[in-house]
């Protein structure tokens, strides 16, 4: 991700939820060779010469369960595409001039270091203010993290990936808070 940022500085920032804020680290990964905090590292991609107030803002998480890979690469091969073709393809461009795009390749950095689902023993996906008792949740550095980009943007599309199935689900796409299950299908 630095990398991209050193390639493309003017759509390209890179920052850890750590840093920005203040989060602590869910334990140790090895980084070359060194045992260094976990960190959870975001990109945000957008031309911040033509971005506004307005901008519309996109989220992508690549994992919240740490041994589900296929996410973290989609998500990092998605901002290399697009940063790679933003000055020879017009998609790309229109993409990163009229969006900002937040990703979170690895919220669950210690999870996915050590290829286990859960961080430290809690659910990351499960880790959240819904369907909670008030003490019970934002336990985990991932969901703190993913709650604290959510206070600070209005994201108006979020996408996240999870490994091994094939849908799409939609917000609050549950029975539990519906009068009729019917009420609520969709035509897709």
């Amino acid at each position: 991700l630095q990398h991209l940022q050193a390639s493309y500085p003017d759509l390209a920032e890179v920052f850890t939820t750590q840093d920005r804020f203040g989060l602590a680290s869910a334990g140790q990964c090895e980084i070359n060779g060194h045992k260094e905090p976990c960190k959870v590292y975001v990109i945000r991609l957008g031309n911040r010469h033509k971005q506004s107030e307005h901008t519309p803002e996109v989220f992508l998480s690549g994992e919240l369960h740490g041994n589900e890979r296929i996410g973290p690469t989609a998500t990092v091969e998605f901002a290399t595409l697009l940063l790679d073709l933003y000055r020879t393809n017009t998609w790309a461009r229109r993409l990163l001039d009229t969006r900002s795009i937040t990703i979170v390749p690895t919220a669950n950095a210690i999870g996915y270091f050590s290829n286990t689902r859960e961080e430290l023993g809690v659910d990351p996906n499960r880790d959240f203010a819904w369907d909670q008792k008030p003490g019970q949740c934002m336990q985990t550095i991932a969901a703190q993290s993913i709650n604290e980009l959510w206070r600070a943007h209005v994201f108006q599309l979020s996408i996240t990936f999870h490994g091994g199935d094939h849908m799409i689900s939609y917000p609050w796409g549950d029975n539990i808070h519906c009068c009729s299950a019917s009420k609520y299908t969709t035509a897709d």
